[in-house]
């Protein structure tokens, strides 16, 4: 076997020994296997996981943060595997190698560009090409409005952890191998319902209660197909603090926030509580989403924007 085929190998080998320990491994499968499709195009070096591949191909996300982080742990990862079943030669990224991606400011939704946004989510045709596309799309990015769910918890989740009788969902291997039950409200259960009738005459016996095709939908689907509704929506925005599809999660967590404390609760007693609903490990990471310092400069950020527009617009009356 040469060393191509060996490394293909390997790789698909500790992909299936991640599954059968009990994870999804989704995203990064696609990056160990993309790592693969660099070196079978001519760019491996002497020995499985040599630093000038590993190296090269971290070098192609250089302009993807996010892709580079999650490639760097997946490699990192594979290659201690590799080590402990006696190959040698093997490059591990020293630790550290890679930053945390910076995340993006959050952008905070008005009231009416919510309702225009779902306006225009519900004028979506159907599409042979596509199929139940029409019915899907409102749904998910509603689960998401409603229950500040990830993209990843929407799009992978299975027909049979929705209770919808039960007023309940099961969310499992979100982040990790964590798994958590949300009880969402009975209007979005009453919703669900009607998208469940429909959906499954287009799909009778499927997986996934949001399917595509014969799968989920993949990792890009939901970002690209908000960027596209929302530029329906809104064709002529220009700010630079473009909405995404995650902003939903941080207004959900920014909105009780606000309403508990509006309604004179002790938003510290309650933080628990959304800490577990939205699926974290530690109240530090539900808290971030109430952090002053970020929601400040994205909303500098949005104003320096505007500013900008204004003087291109009005040079005379702001110079």
């Amino acid at each position: 076997m040469n060393k191509k085929c060996e490394l293909r190998s390997l790789a698909e080998e500790f992909i299936l020994y991640k599954r059968r320990l009990g994870y999804i491994y989704e995203t990064p499968c696609f990056y160990l296997r993309d790592y693969v499709r660099y070196t079978e195009e001519g760019r491996a070096g002497e020995t499985l996981l040599d630093k000038e591949s590993v190296k090269g191909y971290l070098d192609t996300l250089a302009d993807a943060p996010g892709s580079l982080y999650g490639s760097a742990a997946v490699l990192r990862e594979f290659g201690r595997h590799l080590i402990k079943h006696g190959y040698r030669d093997v490059y591990i990224i020293p630790t550290k190698t890679v930053a945390l991606p910076t995340p993006e400011p959050p952008y905070f939704f008005t009231a009416e560009e919510i309702r225009h946004f779902f306006n225009k989510c519900d004028s979506i045709k159907p599409n042979l090409s596509f199929k139940g596309r029409e019915l899907a799309l409102p749904a998910m990015f509603r689960l998401l409005y409603c229950c500040g769910t990830r993209c990843k918890e929407v799009r992978t989740l299975l027909h049979e952890d929705v209770h919808l009788d039960a007023g309940f969902l099961d969310v499992k291997q979100s982040k990790g191998a964590k798994s958590r039950r949300i009880y969402i409200s009975s209007e979005l259960s009453g919703y669900l319902k009607k998208y469940e009738s429909s959906i499954s005459l287009l799909f009778s016996n499927r997986k996934y209660f949001f399917p595509s095709r014969e799968s989920c939908y993949g990792a890009g689907a939901i970002s690209q197909n908000f960027r596209r509704i929302w530029k329906q929506a809104y064709p002529n925005f220009i700010l630079g603090s473009r909405p995404r599809a995650y902003d939903f999660r941080h207004h959900f967590a920014w909105t009780n926030l606000n309403r508990w404390a509006a309604e004179g609760l002790d938003v510290n007693a309650m933080l628990p509580y959304l800490m577990r609903y939205m699926g974290h490990q530690c109240i530090s990471n539900t808290f971030y989403y109430y952090d002053k310092k970020k929601i400040m400069a994205s909303m500098l950020k949005i104003a320096a924007d505007f500013i900008g527009i204004l003087k291109t617009y009005l040079p005379y009356y702001l110079s």
